[in-house]
């Protein structure tokens, strides 16, 4: 067996997390978040963005299934969600002057959701 560690190249500004029936609270502090991925299946996932930072686009990669997703961004990043749904709903909380702002900082939610809810919310 091959037992040699995968190194990941600024693992800091990356993020996975994986709930299943069961809760998940997330306060990401990275300077140059680059993107990541989260699964969730009959649970509930909170990622916290405030204190973060980014320079471009960062992907996040959500594959959701019979649970909820609660994102809290910045106000000076754009979130655009390009997700396959099922009976499933994307909500931006946000004043329309947060959701269509021109920056350059944008979250990109890729991905698929079956029966699950994904909120965005604001820190101002």
């Amino acid at each position: 067996m091959n037992y040699q560690s995968t190194a990941i190249p600024n693992a800091e500004n990356y993020l996975t997390t994986s709930a299943s029936f069961s809760g998940i609270k997330r306060t990401i502090l990275s300077k140059d978040f680059k993107g990541g991925r989260v699964n969730n299946a009959f649970g509930s996932t909170e990622l916290d963005f405030t204190g973060a930072d980014m320079t471009g686009t960062a992907i996040l990669d959500i594959n959701l299934a019979f649970g909820e997703i609660t994102i809290v961004v910045p106000c000076d990043w754009r979130v655009d969600a390009d997700m396959s749904q099922f009976l499933a709903v994307v909500e931006d909380y946000r004043p329309a002057k947060y959701q269509y702002q021109s920056t350059d900082k944008v979250l990109v939610l890729k991905g698929s959701s079956c029966c699950g809810s994904i909120e965005v919310h604001h820190s101002c």
